[in-house]
């Protein structure tokens, strides 16, 4: 499971791209025949002077930088190098590889963090104390934010935006958080990675605009996102849950958006359970046509995610495999199509008793009944009828007769 619009997956995306552009621009460096000495040497009398600095990306070797974003991968190509032991840009500390510095050559990551004095400069410092100062600026990016604890909050309640590059206004130290309508929020808290605000009432659909000291970012997702909505919960007469009855569709101050839907039962390994712990979109007609197209016809469903909102009550225990099939009237936990079993009693991020946003790429989707297949993929003829069934074994046989208790809202595919 991913909450918080997959701020881990960002994170870990940013992570892989930037080893991998380290990788290339050493091999770069390398075929370009330097005769560097191989290794960080701080013993090294040698005073570095810096040529020129270029990003890592092979593909713009050419182009000379003379400023970089905050968190960018950069090359820095001179002569007494070896000796480095410490770059600043402005008054921080950059993060240094020693294997990445070599003789004509240093490989580092720009410093994500506000400098106290800004000059504009980049300082290499040598362990014998040798110094090298060159003029690079370091463009300070505007609010950068990747997702939310709850993309439906309601009005009153408290949301957390999470993002980067989170720096107040310096007269104020506050920032001005404005929801879709013009309606501005109430900042309650801030930290370097997220803003805690009050939902203001009459908020539209749409993205949020967090503006700082460094300009406006705007969200990456949007606020009560309506779009390839196919589970609202307000129209339960063409869908059924197998058992599944009127009794557990809610509609009261619980709710974030009109009814939502609780799924309740306590955990049994591998026990059918269709009464509560099961719920049935049907979709796909008996002529092969659906209500609703789950996805464009063009689509790939690898490029795009399941999007809803859960309240977690109480769940110690078992697995909900999720799925997706495209045939009429068929319901088949032992089928062929391709699973995603949700746990997030195994995850210490989830926060019980609060909505949540719960986001699954649909390339997630990929294991059997029994996760004995994890090499399945979604087609886009899968995309008809969605199932929800707590089946599954238990994680710990003490767990056996746990409550379950999980109010689900605002199932939709959109776009990663």
């Amino acid at each position: 499971m991913q909450n918080n619009t997959k701020k881990t997956n960002n994170i870990m995306k940013s992570i892989f791209k930037s080893l991998m552009l380290v990788a290339a621009a050493a091999a770069m460096l390398t075929q370009a025949g330097c005769e560097d000495r191989n290794v960080n040497d701080p013993q090294s009398d040698a005073t570095p002077s810096i040529k020129y600095i270029r990003p890592t990306d092979p593909a713009l070797a050419d182009k000379l930088l003379e400023s970089s974003p905050m968190g960018e991968t950069i090359a820095i190509i001179g002569s007494g190098l070896e000796g480095v032991v410490e770059i600043f840009f402005n008054d921080v500390r950059a993060e240094l590889n020693p294997t990445l510095v070599t003789e004509h050559s240093i490989i580092c990551n720009v410093p994500a963090v506000m400098p106290t004095e800004i000059t504009n400069t980049m300082t290499l410092k040598t362990g014998k104390g040798n110094i090298c100062v060159y003029d690079f600026a370091v463009d300070i990016p505007v609010p950068f934010i990747t997702g939310t604890s709850c993309e439906w909050a309601k009005a009153g309640s408290e949301m957390t935006l999470y993002g980067s590059y989170l720096f107040p206004y310096e007269e104020s130290n506050t920032f001005d958080v404005t929801f879709p309508g013009g309606k501005t929020s109430q900042i309650k808290s801030f930290d370097s990675s997220s803003i805690t605000v009050v939902v203001p009432d009459g908020a539209l659909e749409g993205t949020i605009s967090v503006e700082g000291e460094y300009g406006i970012g705007m969200t990456k997702f949007s606020y009560r996102e309506s779009t390839g909505m196919f589970i609202d919960c307000e129209n339960v007469a063409v869908w059924d849950g197998w058992s599944y009855s009127g009794a557990y569709v809610h509609d009261d101050e619980e709710s974030i958006d009109g009814s939502y839907i609780e799924l309740t039962g306590s955990a049994a390994a591998w026990n059918w359970n269709t009464s509560g712990l099961a719920l049935f979109f049907n979709n796909v007609l008996e002529d092969g046509t659906s209500r609703q197209p789950l996805l464009p016809l063009d689509a790939d469903p690898a490029e795009y995610a399941l999007k809803f909102e859960c309240r977690i009550n109480a769940w110690s225990d078992l697995w909900a495999s999720m799925w997706f099939a495209g045939q009429y009237n068929t319901f088949s936990i032992d089928g062929e199509e391709a699973q995603y079993h949700w746990k997030p009693f195994a995850d210490d991020s989830v926060v019980k008793g609060e909505w949540t946003t719960v986001t699954i790429p649909l390339s997630d989707f990929k294991v059997d009944k029994e996760e004995t297949v994890n090499d399945r993929t979604l087609s886009r003829g899968d995309m008809g009828n969605f199932y929800i069934f707590f089946f599954g074994g238990l994680a710990d046989e003490a767990n056996a007769g746990t409550p379950i208790s999980v109010y689900i809202d605002n199932f939709r595919i959109v776009r990663q």
